[in-house]
C-alpha cells in the first residue's frame, strides 16, 4: 500500500524539505542516489553495455545527472541534453562530467550500446507532448526493448491525471538507419508516434503521484523515501494531507512483478488483504457471510455460474443462487442454495445482481426490489444498463441508506455518465476525477474496473489496484468480481453492518480478482492466455498468497 498525492501537494511537501536542507541538492542527491540503485538492480546482469541518461532542464534531469554521476563508478554512462535552449541544472552536469561521463550532442542512433535509459526529462514539472523528433527515437527503443527506467513520472504522462498527449504525426524516416535504408528519399507515408516515454519502472519518492495510481505507462512503480531537516518527504505529506483535511488515496498492486528484486530502501507495492477469513470456534455459515446472487439467464446462463463459483470460493459462508438457472447452477456446485425470488430467499447479507440478467421488465422489478433492501448491493453488467435508462431507479439508488457499489466497465462507465445531467469527466481524461464524481453524484460507491481498477465512495475514500497483469482481458471474468465482491460484502456486514464499512472490501475484492487471475494464467512454461472459469477456480489460492506471502 501507499498513499497518493495530487502534484500540489508534493510541490508543497518538497518545499519544506528544500528550505532546511543543509547543502545545495541535498534531497535531489538523495533521490537520485535512489535512481542509482534502481537503475544498478536492473543492470544487475553482467553487461559491457551503458546507461544513457535523458535530461531535462529541471530537478528531474538533475537526479538524472546526479544518478549518473553514482553510476560512473560502475557503469559507462553517457546524456543526452534535452532542455529547451540548452538550459540544465549546473551543479549536477558538473557532477555527472567529472565523475566521468560522457555528454552526447545528439540522440544516439546505435542503441545497441545501451542496457538501459533513464528518463529524467519532465518529471511532475513538465507537460504536453515531447515532439517528433522524441517520438522517432523513442519508437526506435522500442524495437529491440530497451528498458527505461522513469525518475517521478514517465515523461510526457501527465502527473495529475494519468492521461497522454495525442501521437504525434510525422513522415520523417524513422531513426533506425537500418531500417531508413529500405525507404528512397527523405519521407515516408504519414505514421502516427506515441510522444511520451513509456517506462518499464518508474522510480518515485516519499508516496505516489496520482498518475502512478492509474497509468499503465508507468510500469512497475517502486518508491523510497527522503529526507532534510530531520523530516522525511513521507511523513510530511501524510501530515499535511492531514493537517489540511486534502483528500487522499491509498494504491495497492494484486498480481507481483517479477522481474527485479529490490532492496533497501526500494518499496514496492502489495496487495490488499481481506479480513482473516478463517472460521473461529464459534463462527457458522451465517457470521461467514451469506451472499444472494442474482445473475444469469437461459441467453447467458455462464454468467450465473461464474458469479456464483466465485463467491463460493470467496468465503466459507453461504451462497443463495436466485433465478432460472437453479437446477444448472446446484447441479454443478451443490453447496449453493436455490430460490425462486429474493423475496422467497433466507437471511442474507449482500446481494450481487445483473451479471447475464437481462434488461427487460422483469430484471427491472428484480433491481427495484432489491433497492429496497437493507443490505448491501453490488450492481454489475445488465443492473448497470437499467440504472442508466431509467431515472426512476437512479433515484431510489440515491435515496437508499445501505452500501451500493457499482462496477462498471469503460462503456457502462460512460453510459450512466451520459445518463446524467451532471457533467462527469471521461476516464480517459481524468480517471480518478471520473470515478469521484460519479459516486458522488449518485451517492453510491463506484469501482472502475481495468488494467487499474479505481474505486471511490460516498465517504471520499479512493483507492486504486493495480491488477499487475491484463490477463483478466476475457470474457467474464468481470463475473468472477462481481462474486467476489458480493461474498467479502457479506462478511463484513456480518459483523459491521453499519451503512459504509462493507465497501472498505472492495479494494481486496480487486486484489483477490487480479492475484486469481495471475495465477490462472501461470504453466510449466511461463505465463499463457487464461480464462474467467479458471480464475475462478484460483481464488482460494490467490486469498492464501495474499493473506501468507
Amino acid at each position: 500500500m501507499a498513499y497518493v498525492y495530487t502534484v500540489a501537494q508534493v510541490r508543497a511537501a518538497e518545499q519544506q524539505l528544500i528550505d532546511v536542507q543543509l547543502a545545495p541538492d541535498q534531497l535531489m542527491r538523495q533521490a537520485a542516489h535512489v535512481v542509482a540503485v534502481t537503475a544498478r538492480t536492473m543492470c544487475e546482469a553482467p553487461d559491457r553495455r551503458r546507461v544513457l541518461l535523458l535530461v531535462g532542464a529541471g530537478g528531474n534531469g538533475g537526479d538524472a545527472l546526479y544518478a549518473g554521476a553514482e553510476l560512473c563508478s560502475t557503469h559507462g554512462v553517457d546524456a543526452v541534453l534535452l532542455g529547451r535552449d540548452g538550459r540544465v541544472h549546473e551543479r549536477a552536469l558538473e557532477a555527472f562530467s567529472s565523475a566521468g561521463g560522457v555528454v552526447l550532442d545528439a540522440l544516439p542512433a546505435n542503441i545497441g550500446l545501451y542496457q538501459l535509459v533513464i528518463d529524467g526529462i519532465l518529471g511532475i514539472g513538465g507537460t504536453g507532448g515531447l515532439g517528433e523528433e522524441l517520438a522517432l527515437w523513442l519508437s526506435f527503443t522500442e524495437e529491440p526493448q530497451l528498458p527505461v527506467l522513469a525518475i517521478d513520472i514517465p515523461s510526457g504522462v501527465d502527473p495529475d491525471y494519468g492521461s497522454t498527449p495525442e501521437l504525434v504525426s510525422t513522415t520523417r524516416l524513422p531513426f533506425n538507419p537500418r531500417v531508413a535504408a529500405f525507404f528512397d528519399g527523405t519521407k515516408t507515408s504519414e505514421r502516427r508516434l506515441r510522444q511520451h516515454v513509456r517506462a518499464d519502472v518508474t522510480v518515485t519518492f516519499g508516496g505516489l503521484r496520482r498518475a502512478h495510481a492509474v497509468s499503465p505507462e508507468c510500469g512497475e512503480v517502486i518508491y523510497a523515501d527522503i529526507s532534510s531537516g530531520g523530516r522525511s518527504l513521507w511523513e510530511t505529506l501524510l501530515m499535511s494531507a492531514r493537517e489540511n483535511q486534502e483528500q487522499t488515496m491509498l494504491a495497492w498492486r494484486a498480481a507481483p512483478a517479477e522481474r527485479y528484486r529490490w532492496p533497501d530502501p526500494l518499496r514496492t507495492l502489495i496487495p490488499h488483504r481481506p479480513r482473516n477469513l478463517e472460521p473461529q470456534p464459534g463462527d457458522d455459515k451465517y457470521t461467514g457471510g451469506v451472499v444472494g446472487i442474482c445473475a444469469g439467464s437461459a441467453t447467458f446462463p455462464g454468467a450465473g455460474y461464474l458469479t456464483t463459483a466465485a463467491a463460493v470460493r470467496t468465503t466459507p459462508g453461504m451462497v443463495r443462487y436466485v433465478g432460472p438457472l437453479k437446477s444448472d447452477i446446484v447441479r454443478a456446485l451443490p453447496e449453493v442454495v436455490i430460490s425462486d425470488s429474493a423475496s422467497k430467499t433466507g437471511r442474507v447479507q449482500a446481494w450481487v445482481v445483473g451479471p447475464g440478467r437481462g434488461a427487460d421488465a422483469a430484471a427491472e422489478a428484480e433491481l427495484t426490489k432489491l433497492l429496497g433492501r437493507p443490505e448491501p448491493v453490488v450492481i454489475d453488467a445488465d443492473a448497470l444498463t437499467l440504472l442508466a435508462e431509467s431515472a426512476q431507479l437512479r433515484t431510489l439508488l440515491r435515496s437508499r441508506p445501505a452500501d451500493t457499489l457499482l462496477t462498471p466497465h469503460l462503456g457502462e462507465f460512460r453510459r450512466l455518465a451520459d445518463s446524467l445531467e451532471a457533467f462527469i469527466p471521461d476516464p480517459d481524461v481524468d480517471r480518478i476525477g471520473a470515478v469521484t464524481a460519479l459516486s458522488r453524484e449518485l451517492e453510491c460507491g463506484v469501482l472502475l474496473k481495468g488494467r487499474h481498477t479505481v474505486i471511490a465512495t460516498p465517504a471520499d475514500h479512493l483507492s486504486s489496484v493495480d491488477a499487475g497483469t491484463s490477463w483478466a482481458a476475457t470474457a467474464g471474468s468481470g463475473d468472477v468480481l462481481a462474486g467476489i465482491l458480493g461474498a467479502l460484502l457479506a462478511s463484513s456486514y456480518a459483523i459491521f453492518p453499519e451503512p459504509g464499512l462493507a465497501l472498505v472490501n472492495a479494494p481486496a475484492a480487486a486484489s483477490v480478482h487480479g492475484v486469481a487471475t495471475w495465477l490462472s494464467a501461470q504453466t510449466p512454461h511461463g505465463p499463457a492466455p487464461t480464462s474467467a472459469s479458471r480464475i475462478a477456480e484460483a481464488i482460494p489460492s490467490a486469498t492464501a498468497y495474499i493473506t501468507n506471502v
